[in-house]
């Protein structure tokens, strides 16, 4: 059977509440929740994609990965248009979870900048 407790990291040792008693032996697996869930990572991502790759540029589906010792929000960024679908990813952007911090670079958002321009001058229809 599979119980579930909440608890807290503070100096490196997992605090549960003074009422959770857990049975003498069983095994624990411990998941750490992400600081920042998708939606407010999401809003991180359309803020700095806004800033440096252009108004019309937005963050796409989330996926939450692993990478190295850091859980990451995993953002494709697409080109909106009010007169047709969005396209793209034309990059991505990766919000750390637990702080929030971009870990996208400028370069990165240079070259989502040129790819965006090269997509947005292709035919939307094969021509002939």
């Amino acid at each position: 059977m599979l119980s579930t407790y909440e608890g807290v990291v503070q100096q490196g040792r997992i605090r549960l509440p003074a009422s959770v008693v857990m049975p003498e032996g069983a095994r624990v697996y411990v998941t750490i929740v992400p600081g920042l869930d998708e939606r407010a990572a999401r809003r991180r991502a359309n803020a700095w994609l806004g800033e440096r790759v252009g108004d019309k540029v937005m963050a796409d589906e989330a996926r939450l990965v692993r990478a190295g010792e850091r859980q990451v929000w995993h953002f494709g960024a697409v080109v909106t248009f009010t007169s047709r679908e969005p396209f793209g990813p034309i990059g991505y952007v990766d919000v750390e979870a637990a702080s929030g911090d971009i870990l996208s670079s400028d370069a990165e958002a240079e070259e989502m900048i040129q790819r965006g321009e090269r997509l947005e001058r292709a035919p939307l229809f094969p021509v002939g």
